[in-house]
Protein backbone atom coordinates (compact mmCIF):
# COMPACT_ATOMS: atom_id res chain seq x y z
CA UNK A 1 0.00 0.00 0.00
CA UNK A 2 0.90 3.65 -0.82
CA UNK A 3 1.95 5.09 2.76
CA UNK A 4 2.44 8.47 0.83
CA UNK A 5 -1.71 9.61 0.62
CA UNK A 6 -1.88 7.70 4.36
CA UNK A 7 0.73 9.87 6.02
CA UNK A 8 -1.20 12.90 5.12
CA UNK A 9 -4.33 11.99 6.97
CA UNK A 10 -2.02 9.96 9.69
CA UNK A 11 -0.63 13.60 10.69
CA UNK A 12 -4.29 14.84 10.80
CA UNK A 13 -5.24 12.02 13.32
CA UNK A 14 -2.39 10.21 15.05
CA UNK A 15 -4.08 8.47 18.09
CA UNK A 16 -6.62 6.65 15.64
CA UNK A 17 -6.34 2.85 15.07
CA UNK A 18 -6.79 2.87 11.23
CA UNK A 19 -8.17 0.57 9.14
CA UNK A 20 -6.52 0.15 6.15
CA UNK A 21 -6.72 -1.57 2.65
CA UNK A 22 -6.13 -2.41 -0.75
CA UNK A 23 -9.22 -3.12 -2.52
CA UNK A 24 -9.56 -5.56 -5.66
CA UNK A 25 -10.06 -2.64 -7.86
CA UNK A 26 -6.73 -1.19 -7.03
CA UNK A 27 -8.28 1.49 -5.19
CA UNK A 28 -7.22 2.21 -1.74
CA UNK A 29 -8.59 3.33 1.34
CA UNK A 30 -7.76 4.43 5.01
CA UNK A 31 -10.38 4.51 7.78
CA UNK A 32 -9.57 6.59 11.27
CA UNK A 33 -12.83 5.53 12.17
CA UNK A 34 -14.89 2.36 12.54
CA UNK A 35 -17.93 4.01 11.10
CA UNK A 36 -16.23 3.95 7.83
CA UNK A 37 -16.24 -0.21 7.66
CA UNK A 38 -20.17 0.29 7.36
CA UNK A 39 -19.27 2.74 4.38
CA UNK A 40 -16.94 0.09 3.06
CA UNK A 41 -19.57 -3.04 3.41
CA UNK A 42 -21.51 -1.22 1.57
CA UNK A 43 -19.24 0.54 -1.06
CA UNK A 44 -17.69 -2.92 -1.50
CA UNK A 45 -21.32 -4.77 -1.94
CA UNK A 46 -22.44 -2.57 -4.34
CA UNK A 47 -19.71 -2.33 -7.02
CA UNK A 48 -18.90 -6.32 -6.28
CA UNK A 49 -15.39 -5.64 -4.12
CA UNK A 50 -13.43 -7.37 -2.02
CA UNK A 51 -9.70 -6.89 -0.30
CA UNK A 52 -6.77 -7.75 -2.22
CA UNK A 53 -4.32 -6.28 1.16
CA UNK A 54 -6.06 -5.46 4.94
CA UNK A 55 -4.43 -4.17 8.05
CA UNK A 56 -5.15 -2.25 11.11
CA UNK A 57 -2.27 0.04 12.45
CA UNK A 58 -1.50 2.60 15.34
CA UNK A 59 1.25 5.04 14.58
CA UNK A 60 4.15 2.73 13.02
CA UNK A 61 2.88 -0.76 14.30
CA UNK A 62 1.10 -2.22 11.39
CA UNK A 63 -1.06 -5.65 11.71
CA UNK A 64 -1.66 -7.56 8.77
CA UNK A 65 -5.32 -9.70 8.35
CA UNK A 66 -4.60 -12.39 6.28
CA UNK A 67 -7.69 -12.56 3.62
CA UNK A 68 -6.91 -15.17 1.46
CA UNK A 69 -9.61 -18.13 1.12
CA UNK A 70 -11.77 -16.89 3.25
CA UNK A 71 -15.36 -15.81 2.48
CA UNK A 72 -15.32 -12.64 4.23
CA UNK A 73 -14.32 -10.52 7.19
CA UNK A 74 -15.74 -9.40 9.95
CA UNK A 75 -14.39 -6.02 12.56
CA UNK A 76 -16.24 -4.69 15.49
CA UNK A 77 -15.06 -3.01 18.14
CA UNK A 78 -15.40 -4.04 21.41
CA UNK A 79 -15.13 -3.36 25.22
CA UNK A 80 -14.78 -5.84 27.77
CA UNK A 81 -15.30 -4.52 31.48
CA UNK A 82 -14.67 -5.41 35.16
CA UNK A 83 -17.35 -4.73 38.19
CA UNK A 84 -14.62 -5.48 40.48
CA UNK A 85 -11.97 -3.29 38.98
CA UNK A 86 -13.98 -1.04 37.46
CA UNK A 87 -11.10 -0.94 34.56
CA UNK A 88 -12.32 -1.07 30.79
CA UNK A 89 -10.02 -2.93 27.88
CA UNK A 90 -11.35 -1.82 24.32
CA UNK A 91 -10.39 -3.98 21.50
CA UNK A 92 -11.09 -4.72 17.59
CA UNK A 93 -12.47 -7.70 17.18
CA UNK A 94 -11.31 -9.17 13.37
CA UNK A 95 -13.11 -12.17 12.42
CA UNK A 96 -12.22 -14.76 9.22
CA UNK A 97 -15.35 -16.31 7.81
CA UNK A 98 -14.75 -19.30 6.34
CA UNK A 99 -17.74 -21.57 5.32
CA UNK A 100 -20.36 -20.85 8.77
CA UNK A 101 -17.30 -20.29 11.21
CA UNK A 102 -15.89 -17.10 12.20
CA UNK A 103 -12.37 -17.28 13.24
CA UNK A 104 -11.94 -14.09 15.84
CA UNK A 105 -9.17 -12.24 17.54
CA UNK A 106 -9.30 -9.49 19.68
CA UNK A 107 -6.89 -6.87 19.47
CA UNK A 108 -6.51 -5.10 22.83
CA UNK A 109 -6.19 -1.11 21.27
CA UNK A 110 -4.32 1.08 20.84
CA UNK A 111 -1.45 -1.33 21.10
CA UNK A 112 -3.20 -4.03 18.33
CA UNK A 113 -1.70 -7.05 20.68
CA UNK A 114 -3.98 -9.99 20.48
CA UNK A 115 -5.90 -11.00 23.70
CA UNK A 116 -8.26 -13.94 22.91
CA UNK A 117 -8.59 -16.24 19.81
CA UNK A 118 -11.87 -18.23 19.72
CA UNK A 119 -14.30 -19.52 16.87
CA UNK A 120 -18.62 -18.36 16.36
CA UNK A 121 -21.06 -19.50 14.46
CA UNK A 122 -21.84 -16.87 12.07
CA UNK A 123 -25.26 -16.30 13.26
CA UNK A 124 -24.03 -15.04 16.01
CA UNK A 125 -21.81 -12.34 14.58
CA UNK A 126 -23.20 -8.48 13.77
CA UNK A 127 -24.48 -9.17 9.89
CA UNK A 128 -23.73 -5.49 9.25
CA UNK A 129 -20.09 -5.97 10.55
CA UNK A 130 -19.52 -8.78 7.87
CA UNK A 131 -17.96 -8.06 4.39
CA UNK A 132 -18.64 -11.10 2.84
CA UNK A 133 -16.22 -11.80 -0.83
CA UNK A 134 -18.70 -10.92 -3.84
CA UNK A 135 -16.21 -11.36 -6.25
CA UNK A 136 -16.30 -14.92 -6.34
CA UNK A 137 -17.94 -17.31 -9.00
CA UNK A 138 -20.62 -19.43 -7.83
Amino acid sequence: MDDKKWIPLYKKNKDAIWIRAKLTNGEEVNYDDHSGWRDLKNYCETNKLFFEELYLQFKSHQVELNTDGVGGIYIVRSIKGSLSSGANQHYYTVGLVKGSKVFKQMFLTPELIIDKEYEDEISECFTEAIIYDKTKKN
